[in-house]
């Protein structure tokens, strides 16, 4: 698998009492919200300052922003949750995974919790989520994060477009563990990789597959130019990538981070903490 590939994986409080369980590497525990198609476990925590809100990529949970939510609650808000057929989340009830579904799965997050404007960090396949929350909502957002994060599938090369909108046939749980594993690669610290894989296999290998064919038919539109505000990519150091986002989403800052994998900030919290608290003192 190329480089480019291996970049790529580079949502009402409801009336009744909800569900609480700690967050692993959290104090704070999670609860339960409706979304657009099924109900969405959050992590809410902090105060002080402009919140901010975590986006997880494909195959992940919320687990995976829990050094940057211990961090940024010792002096902010900050909200993590699981994409519907994610983690504790339950899978879509009408069986829709656009990129624009997941959206909407995050307005009714934040709007949900009362968050009026925040900070919007998102990884891997999140990138294409947060890009079309900002082309709907400019106003909510102080800044925009993409970690790692696609940017616009359409500038792919051919092969690779196809690799998004022609999964293999049959794609299972096998082929999913051994696809995310090579995307670990060598930089990956035993943690990341051991919590990776363990968080993609409670995802059904049908979503993955069905995720995937949105992020191959979703492109950035004009309505992106409505938010003005910072644009800022925190990568893993490697080459040129054509569709992700710091090099297919307009006026992207790109910091990078060596020796990491595409799961940048489990492998380095300190470091991804670093290059993300000057995007957080910026924004208003």
């Amino acid at each position: 698998m190329s480089r480019w590939i291996l970049g790529l994986f580079v949502l009402t409080w409801l009336g009744c009492a909800t569900t609480r369980t700690a967050a692993p590497g959290s104090q704070e525990p999670t609860t339960t919200i409706e979304g657009g198609a099924g109900q969405l476990r959050v992590s809410d925590g902090g105060s002080g300052g402009i919140p901010v809100v975590f986006v997880h990529g494909l195959g992940s949970n919320l687990e995976a922003w829990s050094a940057q939510l211990d961090h940024v609650r010792a002096s902010r808000r900050a909200v993590a949750y699981d994409q519907r057929g994610h983690g504790g989340s339950q899978p879509a009830r009408d069986g829709v995974y656009t990129i624009e579904a997941l959206a909407e799965d995050l307005d009714q997050v934040v709007r949900t919790l009362g968050i009026e404007r925040f900070v919007l960090v998102g990884h891997s396949m999140a990138g294409e989520v947060i890009t079309a929350y900002a082309e709907r909502h400019p106003e909510k957002l102080a800044g925009l994060v993409y970690v790692d994060a696609v940017g616009d599938v359409s500038q792919a090369p051919p092969e690779v477009k196809a690799w998004f909108t022609q999964p293999q046939p049959d794609y299972g749980p096998q082929q999913a563990q051994a696809e995310f594993q090579e995307m670990l690669g060598p930089n990956a610290k035993p943690k990341t990789r051991e919590q990776v894989l363990a968080s993609v296999a409670r995802v059904e290998p049908a979503t993955i597959l069905a995720i995937r064919r949105a992020m191959g038919a979703y492109a950035p539109g004009p309505g992106l130019a409505r938010y003005t505000g910072p644009r800022v990519a925190i990568d893993a150091e490697g080459p040129h990538v054509p569709f992700m986002a710091a090099h297919s989403i307009p006026e992207v800052t790109r910091v990078t981070l060596p020796n990491v994998s595409h799961w940048l900030m489990m492998d380095d919290p300190e470091g991804f903490n670093r290059a993300l608290d000057p995007v957080l003192d910026r924004a208003r």
